[in-house]
């Protein structure tokens, strides 16, 4: 079968199609015949060797981590999913013609879902899912700020956030994407390289500022997110603020000055998605709520580019060059 790799952590440079094996599925695993699969920031920084998954990052290796696809083959004690099931989820080496997933991170597709929407959907969802209900603890009628909203998750979170009931001010460092964001449903869009963004929250919100701030840049974007969670001068009404870290594109390090943070009661949380103690709730999530959303036509796709197995280099070029608005999808 063929397949994205890398030998080497050299970065886009280093990325090879070549043929490999067909694996056997453990007693607990399914194979996929893979239709369709996410790429991810995640997927760029694994080339480099920045981003790796314990029990799963030795080299040579096969990129890819979410896909959906056509269930061909099923362990002795897997239940529930059986050879021509329709599924996605989790699935180790995604981007090849056939991939090994854990039948507990696998969900059926619903008949009107493609295989390339499918495939869109987990690592964005799951990721915004714990940041918004099992983190955040969003509510009907609460504003949430989005830093930046134009990638994949970002998309994916405002709008399960105004699926939930809140007032939504996303974030973008382009005109064309802050305007796809309100297409996307969010209340208020700011142009972060002309605009000072804790200024405009302040002016949206009427100084009160944001309950919840989902930062997805790290180094300067916290400090944004931190500034527009307390506008106000330390009080009841603007106790108990939310932030939900899950990204760090603009840097690691990050300035945390506690003083703002103990008078004001804001709780802060990191979210790495596979060790997260929400993740299995969170594909219930998925399920229950995502998924017949996006069948109701109340959540949108955020494809923006469907791509080969050999041009997988070059969308990550460009999701390097930030140059991405939502998500690509892979196709074998």
């Amino acid at each position: 079968m063929k397949a994205v790799c890398i030998h080497k952590y050299t970065g886009i440079s280093g990325i090879q199609v070549e043929e490999k094996e067909i694996l056997t599925p453990s007693s607990s695993e399914v194979r996929l015949l893979v239709k369709a699969a996410g790429i991810n920031n995640s997927d760029l920084q694994m080339t480099y060797g920045k981003y790796k998954i314990p029990g799963e990052s030795s080299l040579p290796q096969i990129l890819g981590q979410e896909a959906a696809g056509v269930v061909e083959a099923v362990g002795a004690k897997v239940e529930g999913f059986s050879p021509g099931m329709r599924v996605v989820g989790r699935v180790r080496g995604a981007f090849a013609e056939r991939a090994i997933a854990h039948a507990r991170e696998l969900l059926a597709i619903p008949e009107n879902i493609s295989f390339e929407v499918a495939a869109s959907l987990p690592i964005n969802y799951l990721t915004a899912i714990i940041a918004l209900i099992y983190r955040g603890k969003v509510q009907t009628g609460e504003w949430v700020l989005v830093h930046p909203g134009s990638g994949g998750v970002g998309t994916a979170a405002v709008q399960l956030a105004k699926l939930l009931g809140a007032k939504v001010i996303a974030t973008a460092g382009q005109a064309t994407k802050v305007e796809y964001l309100i297409k996307l449903g969010a209340d208020y869009g700011i142009n972060y390289s002309s605009q000072n963004v804790v200024s405009e929250v302040g002016q949206i919100t009427d100084n009160l500022g944001v309950q919840v701030a989902l930062d997805g840049g790290g180094k300067v974007t916290f400090a944004d997110c931190l500034e527009a969670t307390q506008l106000t001068p330390p009080s009841a009404n603007s106790n108990n603020r939310r932030i939900a870290c899950y990204g760090t594109t603009t840097g690691l390090d990050a300035a945390l000055p506690l003083g703002k943070l103990l008078g004001h009661n804001i709780a802060i949380y990191g979210i790495a998605l596979w060790y997260n103690s929400d993740y299995q709730a969170s594909w219930q999530t998925l399920k229950d709520i995502v998924m017949p959303a996006f069948v109701q036509g109340k959540l949108q796709s955020t494809i923006e580019q469907v791509v080969r197995l050999e041009e997988v280099s070059e969308a990550l070029t460009r999701m390097e060059q930030r140059s991405v608005r939502g998500k690509i999808v892979v196709v074998p």
